[in-house]
C-alpha cells in the first residue's frame, strides 16, 4: 500500500476517534446526568404526593375510627378499618394501638397485640415516618385519636390521646412509575443519543473526512507525478487554506521543474558541445605530443653541438624549457580527459602522507619551508594509493610555492573527524585572493606562471572518484588550510564484489 494512503487511512481514523468517541463519552455523561435528575426528581414529587394524600387518608380513617367510637359501636372499627384498607391499593395494613402502644386490631393479624413503636411520645402530632424495622420500601402514617369531651365517659380526662391509627404503605407504586419513567427516558435518550452521533459522523464525513479525502487523492496523483492537479475547491475554512498552499506548492514545483528541464537540455547541449571538444583536445594532444618528442630530441643534439656558444646555447635551453613545459601540459590533459582506471585497496593514510612528505623536503627550492607532520592514529581508507600520493602532493607542492621564496611552515595532519579519515594540509602563506576562490578548482585557471591549470581539477576528481570531498578555508590571521576528507575502509566482506576482487 502507498505511503501516502497508509498515512491517510491514519488520519481518518484519528479524525473519527477523535471527535466521535468523546462527543459519545460527553452527550452519554450529560443525558445520563440529566435522565438521573429527571427521575430523581419525578420520584420526589410522586412520593410527596402519596404521602400528603396518605396523610389526608389517614385523617379520614381517624375521624371514622373517632366517630364510630362515640356512636357506641366499638365492635364495628375492624369492618371500618378493613373497608378503608380495601380503598387503596398501595395501602399495606391499618393498625389501632392503645395509648401504651400496643395494637389492639389491625388488619395485619400478624401485628395484633405486638409494640410496633418503642417511643409513642414522638407521635402527639400526625407524622409521616419510616416503617420500624429499617423497611425501605414502606412508610407509615401515625395518626393520634384525640381524648374529646364526649371520650370522657369511657377514657377518662387523664390523657390527651386515646391511641393511634397507625397506617402503612408502600412505596412500590411509587418506584414503580419511577422505574418505568427511567426505562422510558433512557431509551429516549439512547435514541437521540445514537441519532446524534449519526449525524456528527454525517457531518464529520461531509465537512472533513470527505474533503481530506480528495486532498489525500490530490496528494497520490502529484506523488505519482501528475503535477497538473487541482486540490482547492474553493472553501473557505482551513481546509480550504490548505488545498490553495498545495496547488500553490504544485504550481512552484511546476515552474522549478521547467526551470530544471530548461537547465538541463542546455547543460546537455553543452556537455555535448564539451565532450566534442573533449575529443578534439584529445586527439590534438595525440598529435602534438608525439612532434614535441621529436623537437626535445633535437634540441638536445642542438644543445650539444652549440655548448661552445654560450648565447646560442641559451637559447636553445630556453626552447627546451618550454617544449619540457608543453609536454607537461599535453600530459596533464591527457590525464585529465582521459583518467587511468583507479585501483582501489587497504591504504595506510599516514604511510602515503609520510611518503609525500619525503618527496616534498627532497625538493632543494624548497629549502626555506619547514614542514611538520602531526599524524593522528586514524584507520586505513580504501583508496588508490599512487592517486592519493598524486593528490596530497600536488597540494603540498602548491601550498609551498604559495608561501614563496621567503619560506614558511607547511603543517600536514591526519585525524577522524565526523566518521571520516581527515587531512588538513596548512601553510603561512598570504591566502587564497577572494577573486581567485569561485575558479580554484575549474581546468586550466591558474595564476602561476609555469602552470597550466590542471592540477587542483585532477585532484578534486580523484578525491570525488573515492567517495570523499575537498575543500579549503583561509583563516583571518593568513594561510590556507585545504581539508580531505575519505571514507575508511571497510571489513573485506562488507565490500562489493568489484572492490574486493
Amino acid at each position: 500500500m502507498d505511503p501516502l494512503v497508509k498515512a491517510w487511512s491514519r488520519l481518518e481514523r484519528s479524525v473519527r476517534a477523535r471527535i466521535i468517541l468523546p462527543t459519545a463519552v460527553l452527550f452519554a455523561a450529560v443525558l445520563g446526568t440529566m435522565v438521573y435528575v429527571a427521575v430523581s426528581a419525578y420520584g420526589s414529587d410522586i412520593e410527596k404526593v402519596q404521602r400528603e394524600r396518605a396523610e389526608i387518608f389517614a385523617a379520614n380513617v381517624a375521624s371514622g375510627v373517632t366517630q364510630t367510637m362515640m356512636e357506641g359501636q366499638p365492635n364495628q372499627v375492624p369492618d371500618l378499618l378493613e373497608l378503608a384498607r380495601s380503598h387503596r391499593a398501595d395501602l399495606q395494613s391499618i393498625s389501632l394501638l392503645r395509648p401504651d402502644g400496643q395494637v389492639a386490631y389491625s388488619t395485619d393479624r400478624r401485628l395484633t397485640g405486638t409494640h410496633p413503636w418503642s417511643d409513642m411520645s414522638s407521635f402527639a402530632q400526625p407524622r409521616v415516618v419510616s416503617a420500624p424495622g429499617g423497611e425501605q420500601s414502606q412508610y407509615a402514617v401515625m395518626r393520634p385519636i384525640a381524648n374529646v369531651e364526649k371520650c370522657a365517659s369511657c377514657h377518662g380526662r387523664e390523657s390527651r390521646i386515646n391511641g393511634w391509627v397507625d397506617l402503612r404503605f408502600t412505596r412500590a407504586p411509587a418506584m414503580a412509575a419511577q422505574g418505568e419513567l427511567a426505562r422510558t427516558l433512557g431509551v429516549s435518550t439512547g435514541v437521540a443519543l445514537l441519532m446524534l452521533l449519526a449525524i456528527i459522523w454525517w457531518l464529520i464525513g461531509r465537512e472533513a473526512v470527505a474533503p481530506l479525502h480528495r486532498l489525500v487523492g490530490a496528494m497520490s496523483r502529484a506523488e505519482a507525478g501528475d503535477l497538473s492537479v487541482r486540490a482547492d475547491e474553493g472553501r473557505s475554512d482551513e481546509l480550504g487554506v490548505a488545498a490553495r498552499g498545495f496547488d500553490a506548492t504544485l504550481a512552484a514545483l511546476r515552474r522549478s521543474q521547467a526551470e530544471l528541464e530548461a537547465f538541463y537540455r542546455e547543460r546537455m547541449v553543452r556537455a555535448d558541445r564539451f565532450a566534442t571538444v573533449g575529443e578534439m583536445a584529445t586527439g590534438l594532444a595525440h598529435e602534438i605530443k608525439n612532434p614535441l618528442a621529436g623537437l626535445s630530441g633535437a634540441l638536445e643534439l642542438l644543445a650539444d653541438d652549440l655548448s661552445g656558444n654560450p648565447r646560442q646555447a641559451e637559447v636553445v635551453g630556453e626552447m627546451r624549457h618550454q617544449v619540457s613545459r608543453l609536454t607537461n601540459t599535453m600530459e596533464s590533459l591527457l590525464s585529465f580527459a582521459r583518467p587511468p582506471k583507479s585501483k582501489l585497496r587497504d591504504t595506510d593514510l599516514n604511510a602515503a602522507m609520510e611518503k609525500v612528505l619525503f618527496l616534498v623536503r627532497q625538493q632543494r627550492r624548497l629549502a626555506a619551508i619547514h614542514v611538520e607532520a602531526e599524524l593522528g592514529e586514524v584507520p586505513h581508507v580504501l583508496a588508490d594509493p599512487s592517486q592519493l600520493e598524486q593528490v596530497f602532493l600536488n597540494i603540498c607542492l602548491n601550498a609551498c610555492q604559495a608561501m614563496g621564496p621567503t619560506g614558511g611552515r607547511l603543517t600536514v595532519r591526519s585525524r577522524v573527524a565526523e566518521g571520516r579519515v581527515t587531512v588538513d594540509v596548512e601553510d603561512t602563506g598570504p591566502g587564497i585572493p577572494d577573486n581567485v576562490r569561485p575558479n580554484l578548482f575549474k581546468p586550466f585557471f591558474t595564476t602561476k606562471r609555469e602552470g597550466n591549470g590542471l592540477g587542483l581539477a585532477i585532484s578534486a576528481r580523484i578525491v570525488a572518484e573515492h567517495g570523499g570531498n575537498i575543500g579549503y578555508r583561509c583563516p583571518p590571521g593568513g594561510g590556507t588550510i585545504f581539508t580531505v576528507a575519505l571514507q575508511p575502509a571497510k571489513p573485506a566482506a562488507e565490500r562489493p564484489a568489484e572492490l574486493t576482487a
